[in-house]
């Protein structure tokens, strides 16, 4: 099959490789890399659409799709299920990897809304579990972004960065204050089992994640590092989600929100 990745950065590279190795061909439309690529003659080329650009993209690329050709999602920032309300064929994809786990042949365990990622990312390493829960694994991609920005303010500085020991109050506060959130949103609490849920919030509150430490940043009153910071994008576009509902007990959520917007005035 042809497999279109929309976006080539890190993640979408490391992805397109499991495809590439199970046998399909890969296109891409990235007007970064692949400037005279058009989307419309990839797109009309493709058997599956792979949407690995970040999400802040999406009003520029989604309308520009064949809306029945089977769209996965692999980008970390949507807060609903609004945005791709037309596409017929449409499933989400997340898990606790960051693309160099990938390139590394890593043991890894995505978590999948579609029986189709199974076919496409499944090898000797890599697992893919299956849940029905699309707007779960969408939200818990946003969310630990997010969440991982708080677990960099989060302490004092001169804790020990080798253990994650004492972010355990933090992670048992905000896997409570997310549970709430998904029923909220009337996605499936227990999503947060799985790969995508807890085991990324985890992954993502390292110093290898840009989200942690851009969250360290603010804590030590630093200049943040450059480049794209995926939960600073998820807090910027929740004004384009009415449907997303923070509930009033998400004091964690409203208050990383709140430091922020303020560091980023």
């Amino acid at each position: 099959m042809k497999i279109l990745f929309l976006g080539a950065g890190a993640f979408g590279e490391a992805m397109s490789r499991i495809t590439k190795y199970n046998g399909h061909e890969n296109l891409f439309f990235d007007p970064i890399k692949f400037p005279e690529t058009k989307l419309e003659d990839v797109s009309n080329q493709a058997d599956i659409i792979i949407y690995t650009a970040p999400s802040e993209k999406h009003s520029e690329i989604l309308p520009n799709l064949p809306k029945d050709a089977p769209l996965i999602c692999a980008s970390k920032g949507f807060l609903s299920l609004k945005p791709f309300c037309e596409f017929k064929n449409f499933s989400a994809f997340g898990g606790a990897a960051f693309a160099d786990h990938i390139k590394e042949d890593a043991d890894i365990t995505f978590t999948a809304s579609s029986e189709l990622s199974e076919q496409l990312f499944s090898t000797e390493t890599i697992k893919v579990e299956y849940t029905k829960d699309t707007l779960g694994i969408l939200l818990c991609g946003a969310l630990k972004n997010i969440y991982a920005i708080g677990a960099g303010m989060y302490g004092e500085v001169q804790k020990a960065e080798e253990t994650q020991d004492y972010l355990v109050p933090y992670f048992t506060s905000v896997i409570k204050e997310m549970q709430v959130i998904l029923k909220e949103n009337h996605a499936n609490a227990e999503t947060l089992a799985l790969s995508c849920g807890i085991s990324d919030l985890v992954l993502s509150s390292t110093t290898d994640s840009r989200n942690f430490r851009f969250g360290r940043s603010i804590l030590e009153n630093t200049t943040p590092e450059t480049g794209t910071i995926e939960g600073v994008a998820a807090i910027s576009s929740i004004k384009n989600y009415p449907d997303f509902i923070i509930p009033t007990s998400a004091t964690i959520l409203k208050s990383i929100i709140e430091k922020v917007q303020d560091a980023t005035k």
